[in-house]
């Protein structure tokens, strides 16, 4: 039986992890996602009407979730769409292979690098802008915030392997790209052609508005084939929110945050195989 060996996943990791400091790509999200928390907190603080010019934990998090559902994918797709296809293409991942390393290892690798710079990169500037939001504001709902950016570090996973499966079934870098591109956008327009059905049922936009109005039970099962979805969930679930966007949801009690998370962990580790599936496969 062989045996998975921690030391070759190290170091396939750590190479990733520093390419992305030589590159300055973590410093260069941890700056924009510190950004957008201190304009979001900014903007929050504004709809409020108050005297605080910057918004609480939770106005912070509704006006930076919409953001953050968009960036976060987007970002994982660039970090994994080349990882398989762009190194085979370049002949670098023939090199790799040719010590004794497994391909499985080579993945795993691959995904815990690349994992940890998205973890760094939310972790510091998600966390620096909330630090600074608590010094002003105070620290009420910490927790919720923290929890909003674990969330966040999940959807990135989420995301990074499904590129990474896209980049293992794609045979050249370019090919890679278009599978991320329709990743992302089929994640875009997944929630309107979902709003488009509950529509077609007889459902109005007045409905929407509506604070108790009861929403189908399937519309809430649909949450579960959309990572972005799930995230959005999550963090409304995360701090007790049940209005965001404009609209007031009232999610059944089976739709907790533990079976949320557990679902978004089922999204990370089925690319993952398909993604061990094709690149076992693939001649390189």
């Amino acid at each position: 039986m062989s045996i998975i060996n921690s030391h070759s996943i190290f170091a396939i990791a750590k190479k990733e992890f520093l390419d992305n400091i030589r590159n300055k790509w973590i410093l260069s999200m941890i700056i924009i996602f510190l950004l957008l928390t201190i304009l979001s907190s900014f903007l929050a603080g504004g709809q409020a009407g108050g005297d605080e010019t910057f918004g609480g934990m939770e106005d912070t998090v509704v006006t930076l979730l919409s953001i953050s559902t968009l960036l976060i994918p987007i970002i994982a797709i660039m970090l994994g769409y080349s990882t398989i296809s762009g190194e085979a293409e370049s002949g670098s991942l023939s090199i790799v292979l040719s010590y004794p390393i497994k391909r499985i290892e080579v993945l795993l690798g691959k995904l815990i690098g690349l994992g940890s710079v998205l973890f760094c990169s939310i972790l510091f500037g998600f966390g620096v802008g909330g630090i600074i939001i608590a010094i002003t504001v105070g620290v009420e709902e910490g927790a919720g915030f923290f929890m909003f950016i674990i969330l966040t570090v999940m959807l990135g996973l989420v995301y990074l392997s499904l590129s990474i499966c896209i980049s293992s079934i794609c045979k050249k870098r370019v090919t890679s790209i278009a599978g991320g591109v329709m990743i992302f956008f089929w994640a875009m327009i997944y929630g309107m052609i979902i709003f488009g059905i509950l529509l077609a049922t007889g459902v109005s936009l007045e409905d929407f508005l509506t604070p108790g109005f009861a929403y189908p039970d399937w519309l809430f099962n649909s949450i579960f084939f959309s990572p972005g979805d799930l995230y959005q969930m999550s963090v409304m679930r995360g701090f007790g929110l049940s209005q965001a966007f404009g609209f007031t949801i009232e999610a059944p009690e089976y739709m907790s945050l533990g079976l949320l998370f557990f679902a978004q962990i089922i999204w990370l580790i089925i690319p993952l195989m398909l993604a061990y599936y094709f690149f076992k496969k693939r001649d390189i």
